[in-house]
């Protein structure tokens, strides 16, 4: 009995031993795909992104209004709005306020005519009803990009005492991953401050830690769902203490942008950055040992890693820490005026030449330094990664927006003002300190039915290791404000087009390999509604099967650019590059065949099996690179290359052209669908209302995935679609 007892009493304290033992969450290779591991099980890579509920107060040089929603808990005429901007921002233009009683349906003009120019703007005295929903709206702009600002709403009681009020949303952040737990997907992740990234986490040395915030989340997200898999996002620019302390690490921009910005050069950020996410990397793993699955870092504009303003004509690099890297830099590679040499000028960066092509004599200086600014973006997102490595003895994910190719790389200044476009460097010396890539679905794709191009070369990370995630922050039906300083997509609402935009996106997604998560941008309860997470539960069962696939995603068209040309381009080269970038894309989207996106330096180093190689952007090959892609011509008799791309290679009618020559199969016609196909599974998003034929390749029966239901046998079968419908085809005897 006494040796029952003990034994007992060892596997209890064994079991508890193990309920405490970190949970191990890492992206491996696999002959099918990069996957996500979860104590070495392949699951799902689906995640539910949220935050507090949250607005975005961010003014732009163009007019915008701003809808402030509050409800107040009593009746009171002293209510009070306020917009307060900082002290070393320059003012900012408001004007139209106005207060609108959703409830009552009134609404009380509060400006007389005109814009007020000031840093505090504020409206007093409102009248307020108990219980009213109410809308205040008033217009804004600035004089910089990218302006930020604060609000608050609020009245004095009866007791004289002031009384916030918060958004009237509720909980969605609770409710939404209650949700998600319930469609199976327990990964989440979180941001405590605007969408961008969790803030304030990042103390004074000789403080205490400030984790408060970060440690409240995650036990608000667990009391939710006990099982959840978190990766919150946190920010890792230098936090408004360090910048004060030391005002050196700031950006600097040559038109005296004034950004409270950390620059990526400084050495003392990059090494205090590090050793922070370290240490919250370890205090969240010690604290939440069984729901801590890693972290997202994020930083510089729009939390993505970019450099700040550099889709607007910014120039940056001015400040000290800058020069001296870009000296060191220099140096390291033999050029004798390296420790004299300084950021090269603002005209010199802004010349325009023919086409926008830099000139490698006269520009040499302009086009080492965004090499330089290439390099520097990437090793900083390595270091962070093996912070986070080393703060989860291994164990935990690292997750970098990162590789814009075809969004940025026709910003007004040059593709390499961003910091994007050293994605094969980043590939060779992240392997152990990365996990994965992420972007939201392209900007330019989000009307009506739309589309959901990826921004980056997705199937060149996925082929190197590294698992690619797609944002899906498209709005849906339940938003009620739609003020936002960028397109975040349609405003739409209908839960038919929110079913089916979601439906495209989620199992592209899933047979491309890539992950995703759905993203409430603003807290808003976006996607707090059980009939959407019906769409995740049935695309569970398409999941489970490309688990199971036998092979990576391999589409017969590749679409290829090259990143090194992309670097060599400057001002006025946005005309040239746009429609090779974000045409040619738009367009083989729509072309009725698989396709997939890839760097050239991945194409020659390992090429993909492929019908159609079209490059779309590669200029001024050197002759290595010239005579292996030669060399890949004749080894590769089958594969129908294009390179030296113009404008006029990547219109519709001339992609389909040289798919048609490399004998590619295209489900529909031209123009007429959104398509993807794997591993016998078809998926098909109408254009258009009314018949659409397809041609499924085979004799096979066809089935709909999503009803099971008997549609026809193939090749070709007609069915009546709406404008924008989605519907998910099984071959049975595949």
């Amino acid at each position: 009995m006494r040796a029952m007892k003990t034994f007992l009493v060892v596997m209890l304290a064994l079991g508890a031993c193990a309920a405490e033992r970190p949970v191990e969450v890492r992206v491996r290779q696999t002959p099918q795909g990069p996957r996500i591991f979860v104590d070495g099980v392949a699951v799902r890579p689906r995640f539910y992104y949220g935050s507090a509920p949250c607005l975005c107060p961010i003014s732009e040089v163009r007019k915008l209004d701003y809808t402030i929603p509050f409800r107040p808990e009593e009746d009171t005429d002293r209510g009070r709005v306020s917009l307060d901007g900082f002290d070393d921002d320059e003012p900012m233009w408001f004007s139209e306020a106005k207060l609108i009683d959703k409830t009552a349906g009134t609404t009380v003009r509060l400006s007389s005519g005109g814009e007020e120019r000031t840093r505090h703007f504020s409206r007093d005295g409102l009248h307020l009803r108990k219980g009213h929903l109410y809308h205040f709206v008033v217009t804004h702009r600035s004089t910089h990009h990218r302006t930020y600002f604060t609000h608050e709403a609020s009245y004095t009681d009866a007791a004289g005492r002031k009384v916030v009020m918060p958004l009237p949303y509720g909980d969605t952040l609770g409710d939404t991953v209650r949700l998600a737990a319930d469609a199976q997907v327990d990964f989440v992740t979180f941001s405590t401050d605007i969408s961008w990234g969790c803030m304030d986490w990042w103390a004074p040395p000789g403080e205490p830690p400030a984790y408060g915030r970060i440690d409240r989340a995650f036990e608000h997200v667990i009391a939710a769902n006990p099982n959840a898999l978190i990766v919150p996002r946190v920010c890792a620019d230098a936090p408004g203490w360090m910048l004060a302390r030391d005002p050196s690490l700031r950006m600097v921009f040559d038109k005296g942008y004034p950004v409270r910005m950390s620059s990526v050069s400084a050495r003392p950020y990059r090494k205090a950055a590090c050793e922070a996410v370290e240490r919250l990397t370890r205090h969240l793993r010690a604290k939440f040992p069984r729901n801590f699955a890693g972290l997202h870092v994020s930083g510089q504009n729009s939390a993505e890693w970019f450099y700040m303003m550099s889709q607007s004509g910014e120039l940056s690099g001015y400040d000290v820490h800058t020069r001296d890297a870009f000296r060191a830099w220099l140096a390291k590679r033999g050029e004798k005026d390296a420790w004299t040499a300084e950021v090269p000028s603002p005209e010199a960066r802004r010349v325009k030449r023919p086409q926008g092509r830099l000139d490698p004599v006269l520009d040499r200086r302009v086009i080492q330094f965004g090499e330089f600014r290439q390099e520097e973006m990437a090793s900083l997102l390595c270091d962070l990664g093996a912070a986070v490595r080393r703060g989860s003895d291994g164990g935990s994910l690292a997750i970098f927006f990162y590789g814009y190719t075809w969004e940025l790389g026709a910003v007004v200044p040059g593709a390499a003002e961003t910091g994007h476009f050293f994605v094969d460097w980043i590939m060779r010396h992240g392997k152990d300190c990365i996990d994965g890539f992420s972007a939201p679905f392209s900007y330019t794709g989000r009307g009506w039915p739309g589309l959901a191009p990826v921004m980056a070369p997705s199937e060149t990370f996925m082929r190197n290791g590294f698992l690619w995630i797609n944002e899906d922050d498209t709005r849906t039906h339940l938003e009620d404000l739609w003020s936002f300083p960028v397109n975040v997509g349609l405003k739409n609402k209908s839960p038919f087009v929110t079913r089916n935009a979601l439906l495209r996106n989620g199992a592209l997604d899933i047979l491309r390999g890539h992950g995703d998560w759905w993203m409430d941008l603003c807290g808003r309860g976006w996607f707090r509604d059980a009939e959407m997470w019906k769409i995740r539960k049935a695309l569970n069962v398409l999941d489970d099967a490309m688990l199971r696939r036998t092979k990576p995603y391999s589409p017969e068209i590749a679409l290829v650019v090259d990143e090194r040309s992309l670097m060599r381009n400057g001002f006025g080269s946005s005309k040239e590059v746009t429609p090779q970038l974000h045409h040619a894309r738009f367009r083989l989207n729509l072309c009725g065949a698989t396709h997939g996106q890839y760097l050239l330096d991945d194409v020659l180093a390992n090429p993909p099996e492929c019908k159609l190689l079209l490059i779309s952007y590669a200029r001024d090959l050197d002759p290595e690179r010239r005579a292996r892609l030669d060399e890949i011509k004749r080894t590769h008799p089958k594969m129908h290359v294009v390179e030296a791309a113009t404008k006029y290679d990547v219109i519709t009618e001339k992609i389909v052209a040289h798919a048609k020559a490399a004998g590619v199969h295209f489900y529909t016609q031209p123009l007429k669908a959104t398509v993807c196909a794997a591993e016998g599974y078809v998926v098909v998003q109408a254009r258009e209302a009314g018949p659409l034929e397809i041609d499924f390749g085979n004799e096979d029966l066809v089935v709909d995935f999503l009803t099971g239901k008997q549609i026809g046998v193939g090749p070709k079968v007609s069915l009546s679609f709406q404008k924008g419908e989605t519907r998910i085809f099984r071959l049975a005897n595949r």
